[in-house]
């Protein structure tokens, strides 16, 4: 089951990843697998001659191969700063009430809280360099109930109006109302449904007022929550259910949403590392709310995908052991949901007992642990049963009273890394709808209604995808694709093009026009030795796309995502936080117009903390949330105009 978690308490940070290695066929690396650099190459005879004989392969590469570097600890030199460090210090050393202190408020004598910090001469709060961008406010680790952030997205609530930023952690997904944007309040945590594998990774998107939630945890599939729940907060700290789950796939790296057609696109997906128990049960509320695995039954009808709901019950046969109901029940609210407990008289008996007093469906608790697929016949038996195991019987039954459903789960799809594509019109419904995995494990994608400049393809849905196959300068394993979704069985791929200089094709981002495509490459910087590069694709011809210019930032971090809008581009760049550039003539060159630097220890082109990502579409104009790797969530304020 994926039962709510604890709000996380521990400080100690353990982040790894295994490297998959294929000695015959290698896989396509995901996201982050491996790092690579090129070793040097054997030229000359010697290449010829180990080329001729493919001997001593391991030991003397010939041109083109690639040493894997182990990324297991990519994140190991993350310092978490579970308070505000800068805080604290700058307040040990002036103390609230000194001049310098309170000067970097816009207004000493305001009630803005202590994080609301202007760039001032080049700094906020004294610690963070910034030009143009001024800090409203900071969320620690602490008060988010995280120890390491990764991706974020936001939501507006079309009834309220209020802004929310949904932060990734690997512990689940934060929520926190941002309306107030220099008095940030925290709501609480979705937990993530998986806690084994990847836990470095998450991603979140939104469709018609719900959070799809993807991470690289094993077998995590998709979570679904309807953020209109987060009208109803009360004040503390909540831990939330999801809504929905779809399973047709295990992990996933990243997830992009097309809110103009109401698809989902997995992206960098598995499927489960274990064939999962073929139906949930699902409780709504009280102390048991959570999801609960089970099997099936050989007898009656299997539960359908859409599902049966009720109020759960406890039966009573008026025996020495009344909830096996082996006898006729006793007072069964008719129309609920029939807990039973396993023993002593068959599973088909239970079952018709239950129906025969109008049970809509049976739960039936293990008397041990795990799960079986409960034997017997009867064909008589019009609801559907279920098993849960003996843990989860008795938490769902110490939770009682409360209502819940009992569903198939969705069937596993048979897809690879590429695009796996999810129908979401229903939003709490999801399905699959089809799969393109023509070009291998894609990293990132962004998926449209194209209404750009090649009219050919104008009112088609197309997806611009990022494929990394592997960290490595070698050819072939880097490059950006552009394919064409709009009929979901039969995709079609139009251009799959690489690039010079490549290192890891990792995210890219659209113009507004739809004319140009901004791509960062996440290995550059350290296989090549460049700075901070984003590559201007010009995407105005969908079969061929061309890399029209190199914009090249004189930072030298690694760069990681960015999203345009209004004619800015908001990139978050590891170690030099969130740089802002102009893009309104991307034929001409972009050009760096404000930053604001969440990580001011250095500008290394390392893994070691600073931002992952940036949401900058809330409804209040200029606000922009950004996520910390090691400080957890800033929000900020450009002011480029």
């Amino acid at each position: 089951m994926a039962r709510p978690m604890p709000r996380p308490i521990s400080v100690g940070l353990i982040l790894a990843l295994a490297l998959a290695l294929s000695v015959i066929s290698p896989k396509p690396a995901l996201a982050h697998d491996a790092c690579a650099k090129a070793q040097p190459a054997a030229t000359g005879f010697l290449a010829n001659v180990l080329g001729a004989v493919n001997v001593f392969a391991s030991f003397l590469p010939t041109a083109g191969t690639v040493e894997e570097i182990s990324c297991d600890d990519k994140f190991d030199e993350v310092d978490v700063k579970l308070t505000r460090e800068w805080l604290d210090e700058h307040e040990d050393e002036a103390g609230p009430t000194d001049p310098s202190f309170n000067n970097r408020k816009a207004n000493p004598r305001s009630n803005a809280p202590r994080t609301f910090a202007p760039c001032e001469d080049g700094l906020a709060a004294g610690f963070f360099p910034c030009d143009g961008i001024d800090m409203l406010s900071h969320v620690s680790h602490e008060e988010l109930g995280t120890t390491f952030v990764n991706d974020i997205w936001g939501w507006t609530d079309p009834k309220t109006r209020k802004d929310y930023a949904l932060v990734g952690s690997s512990s689940g997904t934060v929520f926190v109302d941002i309306s107030d944007a220099k008095r940030p309040e925290v709501l609480g945590m979705l937990p993530t449904a998986s806690t084994s594998g990847g836990s470095s990774w998450r991603d979140i998107k939104v469709y018609e007022d719900h959070a799809y939630v993807v991470s690289e945890h094993s077998n995590h599939g998709v979570q679904v929550f309807d953020l209109t729940r987060l009208r109803d907060w009360d004040g503390t700290y909540t831990t939330y259910d999801v809504d929905a789950h779809y399973t047709g796939h295990g992990s996933a790296h990243n997830i992009n949403i097309n809110e103009d057609t109401g698809f989902a696109y997995s992206v960098g997906a598995r499927a489960f590392s274990s064939q999962p128990l073929p139906n949930t049960v699902t409780v709504d509320d009280g102390a048991a709310a959570g999801e609960y695995l089970a099997s099936g039954a050989a007898f009656g009808p299997p539960p359908s995908e859409v599902g049966l709901a009720g109020e759960f019950a406890v039966v009573d046969d008026g025996s020495a052991r009344p909830a096996e109901g082996c006898g006729g029940l006793v007072g069964f609210p008719a129309g609920s949901i029939a807990i039973v407990d396993r023993g002593t008289c068959p599973f088909s008996q239970k079952a018709a007992n239950a129906q025969a007093a109008g049970a809509v469906a049976v739960v039936v608790a293990n008397n041990a642990a795990g799960t079986i697929t409960m034997g017997g016949s009867d064909p008589s038996i019009v609801i559907p049963s279920v098993m849960v195991s003996q843990d989860d019987g008795n938490a769902i039954k110490e939770g009682l009273p409360a209502s819940g459903s009992v569903r198939a789960n969705d069937p596993p799809a048979v897809c690879g890394t590429g695009l796996h594509m999810i129908d979401i019109n229903d939003p709490k419904d999801p399905t699959y709808a089809g799969c393109l995995d023509d070009n291998g494990y894609v990293h990132d994608t962004q998926c449209v209604v194209y209404e750009g400049p090649d009219a050919e393809f104008r009112g088609r849905e197309i997806c611009i995808n990022s494929n990394g196959l592997s960290y490595s300068a070698a050819e072939g394993v880097n490059f950006v694709s552009i394919t064409d979704v709009t009929d979901k069985e039969n995709p079609e791929t139009l251009s799959v093009v690489e690039y010079g200089g490549s290192g890891y094709s990792h995210q890219g981002w659209l113009t507004e026009d739809q004319a140009w495509f901004l791509h960062g490459d996440e290995g550059d910087e350290q296989i090549h030795g460049v700075n901070t590069t984003t590559r201007v694709w010009d995407v105005s011809d969908l079969r061929n796309p061309v890399v029209d210019s190199v914009f090249t930032n004189d930072t030298t971090s690694i760069d990681h995502n960015l999203y345009t809008k209004d004619g800015l581009a908001y990139a978050s760049n590891y170690t030099t936080g969130l740089r802002v550039y102009d893009v309104n003539d991307p034929g001409s060159g972009l050009e760096e117009v404000a930053y604001f630097d969440v990580y001011p220890e250095n500008d290394n082109a390392t893994f070691e903390g600073g931002t992952w990502s940036n949401y900058p579409y809330f409804r209040q104009k200029g606000v922009v949330a950004v996520s910390s790797i090691d400080r957890g969530l800033f929000i900020l304020e450009p002011s480029t105009d």
